[in-house]
């Protein structure tokens, strides 16, 4: 599932393309994919001006006039593409966004169609029931407060860090090498992690992400660039996708062992 890196360099790339830019229609090849009605999304969408893009955990939010906004979540197959509008489109594409006075579209696809497409407001909604449940952004947390906050917690620390209500944006590849940096195995009860170990975890997640983002986030799969290139961040992983492979720190072999239905990779040398 693409993660905060990943949506992060989409956002900064869909600004620079899109800003400004009129929406002159919309298509709508697969209604599963949706969180608002066809209708809703055919009736307000075309001939809105996109004003701004920004990201919010793992979702996009772009922002329409009167109040309107677009949300996209990829879900764990999802891709956003700039592409040319003449030609044929690419297998599972599910909404399509076509751009004034441009020969371009934007296209969403999604072989699983876990992701989600909606437009809001309806009904009296301002915003995504799901998105007002995120937790703060990692950089939002201060470090003593993320540690108290983990403290104050039951659970595994790896599932506190996967879940969406506590920080907005990790998923197994960043919860996995953030965990490693920090020396912290995933299975440890976040309660009884010492204090300056946790400081030392913010520090870690923050440290991971940025990189990450600074190298256009990992694929692994399925996730791409908006002009269809891959992350390189995979190339860095310490543990993520590394089972079997010797750690490069110590030379223990990497483990990958299910927690809670995920699988989690982790050094059992390094990681205490």
């Amino acid at each position: 599932m693409p993660e905060l890196p990943e949506v992060e360099n989409l956002v900064l790339e869909l600004e620079q393309a899109l800003e400004k830019r009129e929406i002159s229609g919309v298509e709508i090849r697969n209604e599963d994919i949706l969180r608002t009605p066809s209708f809703w999304i055919k009736r307000n969408l075309p001939g809105k001006k996109i004003l701004q893009i920004q990201r919010r955990g793992k979702f996009i939010r772009i922002f329409l006039p009167e109040g309107f906004s677009l949300w996209f979540h990829l879900g764990m197959t999802g891709q956003l593409l700039l592409e040319n509008a003449v030609g044929p489109l690419k297998p599972h594409t599910h909404f399509i966004l076509s751009l004034g006075g441009t020969h371009q579209r934007l296209i969403f696809r999604d072989p699983r169609r876990f992701g989600r497409v909606a437009l809001t407001p309806y009904r009296g909604e301002r915003i995504l029931k799901s998105v007002e449940r995120l937790g703060p952004e990692p950089r939002e947390w201060g470090r003593e407060e993320f540690a108290s906050e983990i403290r104050s917690r039951r659970g595994r620390i790896k599932n506190l860090l996967l879940n969406q209500r506590l920080m907005a944006g990790l998923g197994n590849i960043y919860a996995d090498e953030s965990l490693h940096r920090a020396g912290i195995h995933p299975f440890r009860a976040g309660e009884r992690i010492a204090r300056q170990r946790l400081v030392r975890l913010h520090s870690a997640i923050c440290e991971v992400l940025e990189e990450a983002c600074r190298h256009g986030g990992s694929t692994i799969d399925d996730y791409r660039h908006l002009d269809g290139q891959r992350g390189s961040f995979q190339a860095f992983h310490k543990v993520y996708g590394r089972s079997g492979e010797d750690c490069e720190s110590c030379g223990t072999p990497i483990r990958k062992i299910k927690l809670s239905g995920r699988s989690s990779s982790f050094c059992p040398r390094c990681q205490r």
